[in-house]
């Protein structure tokens, strides 16, 4: 049996992966469904026990971020054309990437602080709040995307699936919404960028009737839609 070689002096040896099971694609999937349905905790953890194996701190992060997550629903919007369809579904799948990205911080916070015997309870809480916090924005991006779909869905009842992009040109306006300034878009197909009003935070960007001979503003969503 050959014995590994010792990292080189002044280096450490790589990090070990945790194999908790929290990086199953399916598990991400699994989750932005049952989000919508699971009315505790419990019965979310339920659902996905009979499903997935995690490792048992795994099951205890999961179950640290899911309190808050389920206690603090996005608002509901409601779906007024294919805009808002599209948003709805990204951000039911954005929040299982948080939800699996905050329990993999959770867990990690716990496991460092068993290493140094250190309560792991009190790691798990302490690093639980930070991730409401961090939840909080995760909310607010939400929202402004439901509400940027919003006025794409009106602006497309009023002009047609065929959109214009219009930027508020001014100090404050960011390199990628003023590159998208007159291009063109469909309601039906997210341009890689979002829905104008939701590129970031604090995007003012509007739709409108479509610029003539404008060109598209590129979209993973009509590649695929033309290809089928």
């Amino acid at each position: 049996m050959t014995t590994p070689a010792a990292p080189p002096p002044g280096q450490q040896p790589p990090p070990q992966q945790q194999d908790d099971g929290l990086d199953d694609a399916a598990l991400a999937v699994a989750i932005a469904a049952l989000l919508l349905t699971a009315l505790s905790v419990a019965a979310l953890i339920a659902a996905l026990r009979a499903r997935f194996a995690l490792s048992a701190l795994a099951w205890r992060a999961l179950g640290a971020v899911l309190a808050f997550v389920l206690a603090s629903p996005p608002p509901v919007t409601g779906i007024i054309g294919p805009a808002s369809e599209q948003t709805a579904r990204m951000n039911a799948a954005r929040r299982a990437q948080y939800v699996l990205a905050a329990t993999r911080r959770v867990a990690t916070a716990a496991r460092e602080a068993r290493a140094k015997g250190q309560p792991m309870t009190e790691a798990i809480q302490a690093q639980v709040a930070r991730e409401q916090r961090w939840y909080s924005a995760h909310q607010a991006a939400m929202w402004n995307r439901a509400r940027a779909a919003g006025q794409t869905d009106i602006a497309a009842a009023e002009h047609g699936d065929l959109l214009g992009w219009n930027t508020v040109l001014d100090s404050r306006t960011s390199a990628e919404c003023r590159a998208a300034d007159g291009w063109n878009y469909y309601a039906s197909a997210m341009p890689d960028i979002g829905f104008p009003g939701a590129t970031h935070e604090h995007c003012r960007c509007f739709p409108s009737a479509p610029h003539p001979g404008s060109r598209l503003l590129p979209s993973r969503a009509a590649t695929y839609a033309r290809a089928a």
